[in-house]
């Protein structure tokens, strides 16, 4: 015999937060400027700690991690651009 799925039990969204989708995002920012000192020095220390017990994957991702949120991550390359010369438009 086959158990029947409960109507009573279906899942609910949860009530938001915020009253409009910018002051989410704001709360948001603000968490994340509290937080992200903590998150920084958890990252180092995983990444860059001589007693680190993390396996070198983990230490590479956490210090992926310290570069996304330093912004320093380098640009894509681009093709070098030429200022006219050899594209056929010389007089």
């Amino acid at each position: 015999m086959a158990k029947q799925p409960d109507q009573d039990r279906k899942p609910t969204a949860p009530t938001p937060t915020a009253d409009t989708p910018l002051d989410g995002t704001m709360q948001g920012r603000a968490l994340a400027k509290q937080y992200l000192p903590d998150t920084v020095r958890l990252l180092a220390a995983i990444a860059l700690g001589r007693d680190s017990e993390a396996p070198m994957h983990t230490r590479m991702l956490a210090a992926k991690a310290i570069i996304d949120v330093a912004g320093v991550t380098p640009p894509t390359p681009t093709a070098p651009s030429h200022d006219g010369a050899g594209n056929g438009n010389e007089a």
